[in-house]
C-alpha cells in the first residue's frame, strides 16, 4: 500500500475555481507538509470556464434593434501555479514552505450587440484581482501519531476594476486601481495518523490577513475627490480546513476534505466609491448599504473520493465535490454561486523517489438568484437571467523525495 499512502497527499491538487465561493482559488491545502523526509513538488492547473447570462433592460434595448441579450462568456482562461518544499532536519521536527495563489478573479465582459446603427458597446466590466501567498510552517511530532504545527503567511494583494454602461447608473465609467500591498497572517493546526492503516486526519486554521491598500479612483478618466482618504482596508478571509484519509483495503483508499471560509465578513469598498454611495443614498436610500464587492454567506466546500492502486507504479482516483457559493444575486461582478463537481486523476512513479500526476475536474455551477427572484436592495449591474454554466479544470503535479 506504499504507493497509495504516498498518493493520498496528491489527490487534491486541482484548485477549486473562481467565484464559486467569493474569490476562492487554491483551497490553501498543506498536504505537502505531511510528506515523510525531504520533499519538493510543483503543481500547475488551467481553468476553462463558460459563464454567461442575459442582460437587463431588454425592452429598452429592443427599441434600438437589439435582438441578442446574451452576455457572452464572462471569464478568461486562467492558469495557476503552486509549489512546496518540506524538510525533515530531525525525526520529530518538520519545516515547510508553500507558495500558492489563494484568492483572485479575472472577468472580462463586453456587451456589444448589433443595433439599428451597427454594433455598440452597451456595457462592460473588467475585474482582475490577484493574491500570492508564501506560507512558512514548523511542525513538532511528540510521538508517531500526533503532530502540531504553526506558521506565518506573507500575502500580496492587488487589483483593478472598471465598469461601463447605464446598468451601473451613476457609477458608469468608474475605475479603481488597487496598488500591491503585502501583509502577514498566521496559521496553526494538528494532525493525527495511524500509518499502518494509511489513516490521517488534520485540522488547520488560517487567520484573516488585513491589507491597507492605496486606491486610485476615477470616473470617465477624471480623478474623484469626494474625500481626502486614499486607502482602503481589505481583509482576506479566515478559513478552516479539515482533511481525512484512510485505507479501505490493500489497493483502495478513501479521502475527504471539508473547508470553511469566512466570506460574509469580506468587503471591498474604496473610500471615494463609499463617498459616492453615501451621497447618492440621500436621494435613493435603497442603495445606502451597497458595497462594491461583498458576499452574503460564508463558503462551505467539500470533496470525497476513492484512490485505487492499479499496479505498483500506477494509482487512479475518482471524486465528487461541492461548493456552497456565497449567496449573492447574479451580477456582472459575481455571476455564479457554488457548484457540484466530478474529478478524475492518475499518478505514476517513474522512479522510486519521483512521480507525476495528472487530473481533470468538471464543475457544474449552481444558478445564482437574479434580481427577479428576490427583493434586492440595489439592482446595479444585476443580470436578468443566468445560463446553466460550467467549467473544466486541468491540472498536473511533479513530486520528488530527496
Amino acid at each position: 500500500m506504499w504507493v497509495l499512502r504516498t498518493f493520498a497527499s496528491m489527490v487534491i491538487f486541482i484548485p477549486p475555481t473562481l467565484q464559486a465561493g467569493g474569490m476562492e482559488l487554491s483551497g490553501q491545502s498543506i498536504w505537502s507538509f505531511y510528506k515523510k523526509g525531504n520533499y519538493a513538488e510543483l503543481t500547475f492547473a488551467h481553468l476553462n470556464a463558460d459563464i454567461s447570462g442575459q442582460v437587463q433592460h431588454q425592452a429598452e434595448l429592443a427599441e434600438i434593434g437589439v435582438t441578442d441579450f446574451s452576455t457572452g462568456n464572462f471569464v478568461e482562461d486562467r492558469n495557476f501555479v503552486q509549489a512546496a518544499l518540506k524538510f525533515q532536519p530531525h525525526p520529530k521536527v518538520s519545516i515547510g514552505l508553500i507558495f500558492d495563489q489563494p484568492f483572485g478573479v479575472d472577468i472580462q465582459y463586453h456587451y456589444r450587440p448589433n443595433t439599428v446603427i451597427g454594433p455598440i458597446e452597451i456595457e462592460a466590466t473588467e475585474i482582475d484581482f490577484d493574491s500570492h501567498n508564501i506560507t512558512s510552517l514548523v511542525g513538532y511530532q511528540p510521538n508517531p501519531s500526533w503532530q502540531v504545527y504553526a506558521g506565518l503567511g506573507l500575502q500580496s494583494f492587488e487589483g483593478d476594476l472598471e465598469v461601463f454602461g447605464q446598468s451601473f447608473s451613476f457609477l458608469n465609467g468608474y475605475r479603481a486601481e488597487f496598488e500591491k500591498d503585502y501583509a502577514l497572517g498566521w496559521l496553526a493546526g494538528a494532525s493525527y495518523q495511524i500509518p499502518e492503516y494509511a489513516l490521517r486526519t488534520s485540522l488547520t486554521y488560517r487567520s484573516a490577513i488585513k491589507h491597507q491598500i492605496h486606491v486610485n479612483e476615477s470616473i470617465q478618466n477624471q480623478p474623484i475627490t469626494f474625500t481626502t482618504a486614499d486607502k482602503t482596508t481589505i481583509e482576506t478571509p479566515a478559513s478552516v480546513n479539515l482533511d481525512f484519509q484512510t485505507g479501505l483495503s490493500q489497493s483502495n483508499l478513501l479521502y475527504a476534505s471539508l473547508r470553511w471560509v469566512n466570506w460574509s465578513d469580506y468587503v471591498i469598498q474604496p473610500p471615494q466609491f463609499a463617498a459616492i454611495i453615501a451621497s447618492a443614498a440621500q436621494y435613493a436610500p435603497e442603495i445606502g448599504s451597497f458595497k462594491m464587492i461583498q458576499y452574503q454567506e460564508d463558503q462551505w466546500s467539500g470533496k470525497i473520493g476513492i484512490a485505487h492502486q492499479i499496479s505498483p507504479r500506477w494509482v487512479s482516483t475518482f471524486d465528487v465535490g461541492w461548493d456552497s457559493g456565497s449567496g449573492n444575486i447574479a451580477s456582472t461582478l459575481s455571476p455564479v454561486d457554488g457548484y457540484y463537481g466530478l474529478g478524475l486523476g492518475a499518478l505514476y512513479y517513474w522512479q522510486p523517489q519521483s512521480f507525476f500526476a495528472l487530473g481533470t475536474q468538471y464543475l457544474r455551477f449552481n444558478k445564482a438568484k437574479t434580481a427577479q427572484d428576490v427583493e434586492a436592495e440595489s439592482k446595479i449591474a444585476t443580470l436578468y437571467s443566468v445560463n446553466q454554466n460550467d467549467a473544466w479544470v486541468f491540472g498536473g503535479k511533479i513530486g520528488y523525495h530527496f
